[in-house]
């Protein structure tokens, strides 16, 4: 499954196209922050900064770049995009979501493809030399949990930085704000 290492987490920040996860649509890959979105990775930067941090993988989207480079820009840490960290669509984020932590388990095509592509991404990510910063979306964060089956938020709001460590085989995750 997931490769065993402590690693930290961030949904991006805020867009003008942020709803509900009731209704979330599917939004295009260069949809960028809104000015709460800027306000609310800057916010967290010091947190980020104060992290020991080596490497930093993030979404191919726009707003997890612009986040990405905020939040990091005190970092000394080697930087990757995986294509894998990519958000999913709002048809398979509804029924992802209707199979709870069984989505995994009970999935079809296309929501166990995504889950697939989560998996694949976030392996990526902490074979990367750790502690690893993934920032991604929503969508990622909640199959990450599916998969941990962490207890947590799992509809994570935006620019919330989240510790994942793993004690005894059990996963366990924490929000730093």
């Amino acid at each position: 499954m997931i490769l065993k290492k402590e690693f930290y987490f961030i949904r991006h920040g805020q867009t003008d196209h942020n709803i509900s996860a009731e209704e979330k649509i599917d939004l295009p890959a260069y949809i960028t922050l809104n000015s709460t979105g800027l306000t609310q990775a800057n916010g967290i930067e010091p947190i980020i900064a104060s992290l020991p941090i080596k490497t930093v993988c993030c979404s191919p989207f726009k707003r997890a770049q612009e986040t990405k480079d905020i939040v990091t820009s005190r970092l000394s840490a080697h930087h990757c995009e995986i294509e894998e960290l990519g958000e999913c669509s709002g048809l398979i984020w509804k029924e992802m979501t209707s199979l709870g932590i069984m989505a995994y388990l009970q999935a079809k095509d296309p929501v166990r493809k995504f889950m697939q592509q989560v998996l694949k991404g976030v392996n990526q990510a902490l074979a990367q030399k750790g502690p690893v910063l993934i920032v991604a979306h929503g969508g990622v964060h909640w199959a990450l949990c599916c998969f941990l089956r962490v207890e947590c938020e799992w509809a994570i709001n935006n620019c919330v930085p989240v510790h994942f460590t793993v004690e005894n085989e059990k996963w366990n995750a924490r929000r730093l704000i």
